[in-house]
């Protein structure tokens, strides 16, 4: 029995189409797809043909669901902190991936599968989509170099309120509020998005690598002192132990809605 493919891919010129291949779990981002991901991102950048990268999610539900919760450890919420986890590996890969990288949004995203296309460097966005953080709903912390993205992003008032209440937003709002970049026709979005790409892979490509580093350079020259970066890990310690943690976890598996007691 041949074994599904995690991703598929398509080349194009200099240009590279990634689509995560898990559409009957709405694009679900398991560990095996993240790694996937990982160790071809580091290829293509290796072999400098590549000019451009896009990801998209395979069928027409969902760009990505979020993190695959099936594969969620005790102190995930820690992962920040630790040496190495596959979705911040992946995530850490697309930043470093020399050229830029566009997220065609085409389907709904939430959770993981949203700071993955905030991690890319352009969003074109199906104006039929929502788009979600739900970390709070399943009574979970988002890890803080996340939520750092979107703060960079959308700014402290937007990040706070789709943090906060976990409400999907419309991809109308996301475009007004600066979280995609461009927002589509369905019908349109592949063509729209490949024209990007191939402006993108036909400017000097020293100028693309400099200035995609010169703007990462900006983004993590933002560092928190010693004394947060410990209240910040003891924080995320204190609701990983607490019974709302599990809770939340177990009303998701039940397809319920969470009983929270706030301890």
């Amino acid at each position: 029995m041949t074994q599904k493919k995690l991703i598929n891919t398509e080349i194009v010129n200099k240009i590279c189409i990634i689509s995560l291949n898990n559409p009957e779990k709405r694009n679900v981002l398991t560990v095996g797809m993240l790694n996937e991901i990982t160790t071809l991102l580091k290829q293509l950048a290796e072999e400098k043909i590549i000019k451009c990268i896009i990801f998209k999610g395979e069928g027409d539900k969902a760009f990505s669901s979020g993190y695959d919760i099936s594969a969620i450890k005790d102190d995930d919420m820690m992962r920040e902190f630790d040496i190495s986890h596959p979705l911040e590996d992946c995530l850490k890969a697309i930043e470093n991936f020399p050229y830029p990288v566009i997220a065609m949004i085409n389907g709904h995203v939430f959770g993981a599968g949203l700071e993955f296309a905030v991690t890319c460097d352009i969003r074109t966005c199906a104006d039929s989509v929502k788009l979600g953080m739900p970390p709070a709903k399943l009574g979970v912390v988002y890890s803080y170099s996340g939520t750092k993205k979107f703060l960079n992003l959308i700014g402290p008032a937007i990040t706070r309120e789709i943090f906060l209440t976990g409400t999907p937003i419309s991809a109308e709002r996301a475009e007004k509020i600066g979280l995609v970049n461009h927002l589509v026709d369905k019908k349109n979005l592949y063509k729209f998005t490949m024209e990007i790409a191939e402006e993108i892979s036909e400017n000097a490509p020293l100028s693309l690598k400099t200035m995609k580093q010169l703007f990462n350079i900006w983004l993590k020259n933002q560092p928190i002192s010693d004394k947060d970066e410990k209240l910040i890990k003891d924080l995320f310690l204190r609701v990983q132990k607490s019974e709302d943690y599990l809770e939340g976890q177990k009303a998701f598996q039940e397809k319920r809605k969470p009983v929270y007691k706030g301890k």
